[in-house]
């Protein structure tokens, strides 16, 4: 198999917009849910991480309850929650000794909100 090489791709700082395309889970070196999301113009695909947390106060809770309800005793399914969902989010270029790297803010992913034409 053949790999084209190319140019690392950077989103400016700032707002933009996607689609979440899959969830995965890993359990090593600790457990993480990671939310992969589209970026529209792009297509850039950015990875979201949030530490498996059943709490209802953890990130990963957080960020459910923007998409559906979540109470204490109930069972979610962050898959049914997310996939396919238009969202909203801020990244920011962290500058690190390995490169340049696009983050996704925490706490900035969001439902899109649907934009109502005025006539």
């Amino acid at each position: 198999m053949e790999i084209e090489v190319k140019e690392a791709i950077h989103l400016e700082d700032g707002k933009h917009t996607g689609k979440i395309t899959r969830v995965e889970y890993r359990e090593e070196p600790y457990r993480y849910t990671d939310i992969y999301i589209e970026e529209k113009l792009t297509t850039l695909e950015l990875k979201f991480g949030c530490p498996t947390s059943e709490s209802i106060n953890s990130k990963l809770m957080k960020l459910l309850s923007k998409f559906t309800e979540i109470k204490s005793g109930m069972k979610v399914n962050p898959e049914v929650a997310l996939i396919n969902k238009e969202v909203e989010f801020m990244t920011l270029v962290e500058q690190t000794e390995k490169g340049n790297f696009t983050r996704i803010v925490d706490g900035s992913v969001k439902p899109k909100v649907k934009e109502e034409k005025v006539i």
